[in-house]
């Protein structure tokens, strides 16, 4: 089969969500029969076969369409374990995964799903607000599917071309890695994915989100967690993350003695700076990064982590920080920071580029804010310019925007090594941290508490959920 490629305008927009309105009901309705990883991946399957049946490729989905054509729950386990995407990266079908539930119980409900599936033209849009769906409502703490706009600033900012090797860690959704290889596609290149993650359900949804969208990419032959596994035997030209962010257990014990923090042993109680090394660690020698950082990552006060942000703006490591304004995540309204890293010679190896990209317009999306396009485009084209990556006039300079400015290394130095955007953009870039910024600080910290929490309480009302107590008949 060839990948099937449906492109939607509508995606993840209100409108959408307003078009699958029907589909979404049929989806909580299987909710209330099963527990959310099942519901989904069920609803992942019956999009996948929508797509790849009105390609015509195969005659097989039709089966399942047919009415009173038995038990939908075992034909479409009968089917997905022959389809491409199953075969490809090893994608069981629920039944084989264990699930105890006969499927008499949820039929009713997954036919209703297929119904209104069915109703509909192939879109692969739908598959899309599923994703942001399942993301907003089920997400523990930083288990969550990056959003489609976020995914293009990654990827702009990134720059990947054509015959690079692009690699996310922790791959989720494979959203990042989706708009990598668009943004080398418009750019008349191909780049090749891979990928990884320790959730079992977000490979699923990397998958089948991939090869909805006609991309192919390594996700090895299981879940991983990327840490703890070490680095890809081929290293990435460009590697896009959002890791779990502030991540406590990450293995410290077992790997304080790694070969990877050639920076400092990272702190055992937090992760950031494991994953930053690690993606260092897993980049040729001139390799760049984009990873999506906590604002505490640059102005945390333990002495580990100032000694490795030290050492990363000493051997020129650090292209720039954009400094991320609140609300952009539909699970959390903490603000976050994008960090640019690169290694080998470039321009300006000795100075960084900061961007308060909380001054930049934004509009509403359900609860949850995006950036207005052209102002997207203006940061991606001055950071494209700092990196020699584009080439610009005047209005790449960073000093053609006033929420942009590069500071030195000694600059820097004298502010304590603190990365923190707003200590450079303010007031014309003055490296004195206003109450106003440490306010903001304390707000991003308290923010984050608050996530932590709400973490704990949906992991604990996931587990009394699982519960089921239903007889096998």
């Amino acid at each position: 089969m060839a990948d099937v490629v449906v492109i939607s305008k509508e995606r993840g927009s209100e409108l959408g969500r307003l078009k699958y309105r029907r589909v979404l009901l049929a989806v909580e309705k299987l909710r209330s029969t099963t527990d959310a990883e099942t519901t989904y991946r069920l609803a992942f399957q019956v999009v996948y076969l929508h797509c790849w049946s009105s390609h015509g490729a195969a005659v097989e989905p039709g089966r399942l369409w047919r009415p009173g054509s038995g038990s939908a729950g075992a034909m479409l386990n009968a089917i997905w374990p022959r389809t491409p995407v199953a075969r490809t990266y090893n994608l069981p079908a629920c039944r084989d995964e264990g699930v105890s539930r006969p499927f008499e119980l949820i039929d009713p409900a997954l036919h209703e799903l297929i119904v209104e599936v069915r109703r509909l033209e192939p879109d692969v849009g739908l598959f899309d607000v599923l994703l942001d769906m399942y993301s907003t409502r089920y997400s523990r703490g930083d288990d969550y599917f990056t959003p489609n706009d976020l995914a293009y600033l990654f990827a702009g900012l990134a720059a990947p071309r054509g015959g690079e090797v692009v690699r996310d860690p922790v791959c989720g959704s494979g959203r990042l890695l989706r708009a990598a290889a668009y943004r080398a596609r418009t750019q008349g290149g191909e780049v090749r994915l891979s990928g990884a993650d320790l959730n079992p359900t977000a490979r699923y949804a990397a998958a089948v989100n991939l090869a909805l969208h006609g991309f192919h990419a390594d996700l090895g032959k299981g879940e991983a967690d990327s840490l703890r596994a070490g680095t890809s035997p081929e290293p990435a030209d460009v590697i896009v993350a959002n890791p779990p962010v502030n991540l406590r257990d990450w293995g410290h014990g077992e790997l304080k003695d790694d070969r990877r923090w050639t920076l400092e042993v990272p702190r055992s109680g937090n992760a950031n700076f494991a994953w930053v090394q690690h993606i260092l660690a897993d980049l040729t020698p001139q390799g760049r990064a984009v990873v999506l950082l906590s604002p505490g990552a640059a102005h945390s006060s333990n002495s580990t982590d100032g000694l490795i942000r030290r050492r990363l703006l000493e051997n020129g490591l650090v292209v720039g920080v954009v400094a991320l304004p609140a609300w952009l995540f539909p699970h959390t309204s903490t603000s976050m920071a994008l960090w640019l890293l690169a290694k080998g010679e470039r321009r300006n190896t000795h100075r960084a580029l900061f961007a308060d990209a909380g001054k930049l317009p934004t509009a509403r999306d359900g609860s949850r804010r995006i950036f207005d396009q052209d102002s997207v485009e203006r940061l991606l084209q001055i950071f494209g310019e700092w990196q020699g990556l584009r080439r610009c006039e005047d209005e790449g300079a960073p000093e053609s925007a006033p929420w942009c400015r590069a500071a030195s290394l000694e600059e820097i130095a004298d502010a304590g090594f603190d990365l923190t955007p707003a200590r450079y953009v303010r007031n014309g870039g003055t490296a004195q941290l206003h109450s106003s910024d440490g306010d903001r600080n304390r707000k991003a910290e308290l923010y984050e508490c608050m996530d932590r929490s709400a973490a704990a309480r949906n992991r604990v009302r996931d587990a009394l959920e699982s519960r089921h107590d239903y007889r096998v008949g």
